[in-house]
């Protein structure tokens, strides 16, 4: 299952390089022309809503559930490399057939590997 994804601006550059290299729709929110650095989190739900993108963050304030997103992969552990939570996704993918199978909110935790 190929994502489309859009990293929050605290999500590292390398992990957008790894998604996109396995063939991800990546997009960060300090590289898109209508966001950037200090967009507010509605602005971005809205954008990643809007583009159909699931929102990749640290941010705990984007782990609302019922929150106003098109999905949600949350990583509370910010000691986490970019390669771990590529790994961490890939086996997401791995177990859901499609996007609209996923949980509104997906946690990103070793418990996945």
């Amino acid at each position: 299952m190929r994502l489309a994804l859009l990293l929050d601006e605290n999500v590292e550059a390398d992990l957008a390089r790894k998604l996109a290299r396995d063939g991800h729709d990546v997009e960060r929110v300090v590289e898109v022309e209508t966001l950037g650095v200090g967009t507010p989190d509605a602005e971005i739900r809205r954008y990643a809503r809007e583009t159909g993108r699931i929102v990749v963050t640290y941010d705990d304030h984007f782990a609302d559930p019922d929150g106003d997103h098109a999905g949600v992969f949350y990583c509370p552990d910010q000691d986490l490399s970019p390669f771990e939570i590529f790994r961490i996704v890939s086996s997401i993918t791995d177990h859901f057939d499609e996007p609209g199978s996923l949980p509104p909110v997906v946690y990103l935790t070793e418990n996945w590997l």
